[in-house]
This record gives C-alpha cells, structure tokens and sequence, in this order.
C-alpha cells in the first residue's frame, strides 16, 4: 500500500512538472525575447553612434587638412617675400654706397667753398668795385670783369649742385625707406596669419585627436553590445530548440505595411547621409508623411516608442521566432503588449530617426536575424 502511494506521489509530480516546464520555457523565452530586442536595439544604436564617429574623423582630417595646406601656401608667401626682402637689401646696399660716395663728393666741394669763405674772410671782403677799377686799360678791365663773373657763376652753381644734391639725397632714403616699411608690414601680416593658423592647426589637431578616440570608443562599445547581443541569441536558439515557441499568429505570409515605390532594397548600400557603405537591414518603401502603416502579420506589439536611428518604431512578434520592424514614423498608433492583427493600423509614415525624406522601414528578422523582407510578401 506504501508503495503505490508512492507510486501515486511520483505520477502527480511527473504530471505537474509536465504540465509547468512548457509554462516556464515559454515565459524564459519570452524574457530572453524582449532581452534580445534590447540589445538588438543597443546594437543598432551602437552602430549609428560608430558611423558617426568614423564621419566625425573624416570630417576632422579634411578639416586639419585644410588648415596645413594653408599654412604651406602661407610659408610659401613669407619665402616668396624674404626673397623680394633679400633683393631689396642688396639694391638697399648699392644705393647706401653710391649716397656715401655723393656725400663724399659733396663734402669735398663743400670744403673747396669753404676755403673760399675763409680766404675771403682772412684777406678782407673782396670790393667788386676795387678789382674793377684797379684796371691798367681796357682789356685789362674786361679780364678782370670775365673773371669775376666766372667766379661769381661758379660760387652760385656750386650751392645750387649742393641743394640738388641733399634733394636727390634726401629722395632716395625717403624711397628705401618706403620699400623696407612696406616689406616689415607684409612680413607682420604673413606673420600675424600664420601663427593664427599655427593655433588653428593645433586646435584641429586635438579635434581630430578626440573624434579618432570618440570612434575607438564607440567600435569597442558597438562590439561589446554585438557580443551580448549574439550571446542572448544564442540562449534565445537554444531555448527554441528544447520546446515550441508560442505562435502569435504568423504563418510567414505577409501583406504589405504600405504601397509605393522601394527606394531601397535590403543588403548592402552607401548610407545617404553618413556616405559609408554598410548593411541595410531592412528595405525602404516611399510613402508622403501621414500615410497609414499597417501590421504585416498577426502578432504582438513588443515595443513602441522611439528606436535611436529608427525615429519612432514599433516591432511585432508573430511567433516562431518572426519579428517585423516598422521605422522612420511620425507617430505610433499602438502600444507594448497590444496584439495586433494583420493589416491593422500601427503607425503613420514619417522621417525620424536617420533618414532624408518620409519612407516607411520595413524589416524582417528571423530569431534575431535579419533576412530579405520580399521573401515573406507576396
């Protein structure tokens, strides 16, 4: 009797725990679901985050680019002026010799007048009238009136030569002196320019310093949250394949969130707005701003709300391990937890989050992986 009621215990046990353990696997991984969607999410926010810092470096080394090419043209006009400063100084020396040599001359006439002055001073003043009249005849007379009008004429050229000298004199050093101010006020200016940019270069430098760090930084994060992200997939796998995923509905046969034209097809592509060729995880189909989005599938909504990159975007779970992701809206009509039938309204189109113009991004993933949206619309 014992041994059946154990027997009896042992039956009850066995029922209960069959019965639980589905229970349990079904909220595990539905815990490990809304964890993947996360880092999923963190993973793509990483990757925009990333993006930006590579086109932050680039944007930074064209920029410090810019400002060396600048100080090498400004190199090039400070050599081009200290060879005009070169050329002007040796024209400087030549005309400082040659003054020299006309002051010299200058000096020597001054002094033969001078010697004048003083014979005229130490043999009293010369009476025209004396000389003139101290004449023996007429051709005595008229000697003496040439010679004196000689002396006469050559005392006055002698002052007007020295006048036009110091002019002349004074002309060129006013010359020299114009060419040696104009080349210093060039030379501060060249001077005054290139220690600016010297300043620049130095502040480019430390952006370009701190966006390379910002992208090391980034690249390592990006990595970090891939990592948990493939490792809360893999848990998320490993859960499916010990039991069956609740179904939400789905059976892979979708209807299209909207109509229009797809602008981009799912794969490879330049990014429109960084310029970096990356994977696009989904497809873009153009629609105006307003347009209604519907659900692809039956399902539930597991997240509602602003996405990062995605502006503002809702995910579906149709079971199985089929989520589809809805980007770029204006605004979200659902909320978190809500089920959602196939073609109910979701969301209205719009342009937020990264994105050049109103479209609706439509993406599927299949246990957490993204796959070709066409392969699941007719």
């Amino acid at each position: 009797m014992k041994l059946r009621n154990v027997i009896s215990v042992l039956l009850t046990v066995c029922l209960f725990l069959t019965q639980m353990l589905p229970a349990f696997a079904e909220s595990e991984m539905e815990k490990k679901q809304k964890e993947l969607d996360q880092a999923q999410q963190n993973v793509q926010q990483a990757e925009e985050k990333k993006d930006q810092a590579k086109h932050n470096v680039a944007v930074a080394k064209e920029s410090l680019s810019e400002i060396v090419a600048k100080l090498s043209r400004l190199q090039e006009d400070i050599n081009v002026l200290q060879k005009k400063a070169d050329a002007l100084q040796k024209d400087i020396d030549k005309n400082t010799a040659e003054l020299n040599k006309k002051k010299e001359e200058m000096e020597g006439r001054m002094e033969i007048y001078r010697m004048r002055l003083r014979d005229i001073y130490e043999n009293g003043q010369i009476n025209y009238l004396d000389v003139l009249l101290g004449a023996k005849d007429f051709g005595d007379f008229a000697s003496r009136m040439y010679l004196l009008q000689k002396i006469i004429r050559s005392d006055l050229d002698l002052v007007d030569m020295v006048r036009k000298e110091a002019a002349d004199i004074q002309k060129r050093q006013d010359v020299l002196d114009g060419q040696m101010s104009e080349i210093k006020k060039d030379r501060a200016a060249l001077e005054e320019k290139r220690s600016s940019a010297e300043n620049m270069r130095e502040q480019r430098a430390q952006m370009l310093y701190k966006a390379e760090e910002e992208k090391r930084k980034s690249e390592a994060e990006y990595d970090r949250l891939l990592a948990i992200s493939d490792n809360i997939k893999s848990m998320l796998q490993g859960l499916e394949a010990a039991s069956v995923m609740p179904s939400g509905g789905g059976n892979g046969s979708f209807v299209w969130p909207c109509s229009g034209p797809i602008t981009s097809y799912y794969g490879w592509r330049v990014h429109p707005i960084f310029g970096t060729r990356k994977y696009h995880s989904g497809m873009d189909i153009a629609v105006d701003y307003g347009t209604p989005i519907h659900a692809a599938a039956t399902g539930v909504v597991v997240y509602s709300g602003w996405m990062g990159g995605y502006g503002y975007a809702i995910m579906i779970d149709h079971g199985g391990g089929l989520v589809t992701i809805y980007g770029h809206n204006s605004s979200l009509t659902v909320s978190e937890g809500q089920r959602v039938s196939q073609g109910q309204l979701v969301a209205y189109a719009g342009s937020t989050g990264y994105s050049t113009g109103p479209h609706c991004h439509f993406e599927v993933r299949l246990h957490g992986e993204v796959t070709e949206p066409l392969n699941y619309l007719p």
